[in-house]
């Protein structure tokens, strides 16, 4: 976990926390957690089990994984916060917010489908963390522009930086974060058990998580606020890191 209260007492503070998708970790969060430290707000940015800095053992499901945050909170007494998840991310998010809807004061889902399938060819290739498996993610992962050079963000070498961080990822836990949603079920039914906002941000060029299949997901939520990000594919944050930070800002800064 990387911890960054800005408050005394984090206790009675209600945190943003930011989940990263397979293969990453919290490094792809920098803008908005930036953002939101200058604006007092307290921010626990995860380096999942076996991601980045994270030496514990992978964990193979989406409940395991917020089961494991929810003991992270419980020890520090952080009762309500809010949640940000990006592709794997946002099923933990959406967990979490559905077991135990009480504390948690609004989600943001990004790059998000339900059912989050994957290619029996591409789970397969990714148990050792082949390097096909990280081109093939690294690839389906971006727009056709973003491909081709089209950075709106000078000095970030965008894809090189994804395959950077998945090459250094634990052996084995792409695979366990691909099957951990691949197995995630009853995404609808979780849906509407949520109580706080709900925010989902789409990128319409993202061939990893089409747009359409968030439609069920959407419908399954009692008033979701739905962003669309033009011309952007599946890593939004990495795309287009300004426009997703505007979205969060409607989510948190009011």
């Amino acid at each position: 976990m990387y911890y960054h209260p800005t408050s005394k007492n984090i206790k009675k503070t209600k945190p943003i926390i930011f989940i990263h998708g397979t293969g990453m970790d919290h490094t792809v969060w920098t803008l908005p957690v930036r953002h939101f430290l200058r604006k007092r707000r307290d921010v626990i940015a995860i380096d999942l089990p076996g991601h980045g800095s994270n030496q514990d053992k992978t964990l193979s499901s989406v409940e395991k994984i917020s089961d494991y945050i929810y003991a992270f909170l419980d020890k520090n007494s952080i009762s309500n916060f809010s949640v940000v998840g990006h592709s794997m991310g946002s099923l933990i998010a959406l967990e979490m917010a559905s077991s135990q809807p009480e504390r948690v004061n609004a989600i943001s889902m990004i790059g998000t489908a339900f059912p989050m399938q994957v290619n029996d060819a591409l789970l397969d290739s990714a148990k050792n963390n082949s390097q096909i498996a990280i081109d093939i993610l690294t690839f389906m992962g971006y727009s056709y522009a973003s491909r081709l050079g089209g950075n709106k963000n000078p000095g970030i070498w965008m894809t090189e930086l994804t395959k950077r961080l998945m090459q250094k990822s634990s052996k084995g836990v792409i695979y366990k974060d691909l099957k951990a949603c691949v197995d995630f079920k009853y995404g609808l039914e979780k849906a509407n058990k949520v109580q706080g906002k709900v925010q989902l941000i789409l990128g319409s060029n993202d061939f990893l998580t089409p747009k359409f299949k968030a439609q069920n997901l959407i419908q399954a939520f009692k008033n979701p606020s739905v962003e669309e990000v033009k011309g952007s594919g599946h890593s939004l944050m990495m795309e287009e890191p300004n426009k997703v930070l505007e979205y969060l800002k409607k989510l948190f800064d009011n």
